[in-house]
């Protein structure tokens, strides 16, 4: 399915789960208040229930992509002339840094190029750690 219908379909559903409170409200037409008002009761905390869960999804963190790579923390495992290897999430990353780093520094991503991240060294001594090291 190609992603503007995935787009499309995702955004019909929204309007669909927001409109439930308003949608529930025809039940007093056809139930006798008796019912209807704790059965309306019911779809109105659900609905604010999946509007937080919605709203807390909208405001994480990236975690995946390009994104999710900033500001993670790993290790130099090696280099060479023209570039260092870096091991963030447990993968092996070409890198590339401002200064000198040896094997074995913990560095932080600072950036991307394509698929070169690019990483300054963390400083254990300023407490300039970005979260946990994720090297493996």
């Amino acid at each position: 399915m190609p992603v503007k219908e995935v787009c499309g379909v995702v955004l019909k559903m929204c309007h669909i789960l927001l409109s439930m409170p308003v949608l529930a409200l025809a039940m007093f037409w056809f139930w006798p208040v008796t019912v209807a008002l704790p059965v309306y009761l019911v779809v109105l905390v659900l609905s604010v229930w999946l509007y937080v869960l919605t709203l807390r999804a909208m405001h994480a963190p990236a975690k995946l992509g390009r994104e999710g790579m900033l500001h993670e923390s790993g290790r130099v495992i090696g280099g060479d002339g023209e570039g260092l290897r870096v091991r963030v999430h447990n993968e092996i990353w070409s890198a590339e840094a401002g200064e000198s780093l040896q094997e074995g520094e913990r560095v932080r991503v600072v950036g991307l190029n394509g698929l070169t991240l690019k990483v300054q060294r963390l400083d254990p001594a300023s407490g300039a750690r970005a979260g946990p090291v994720h090297d493996g």
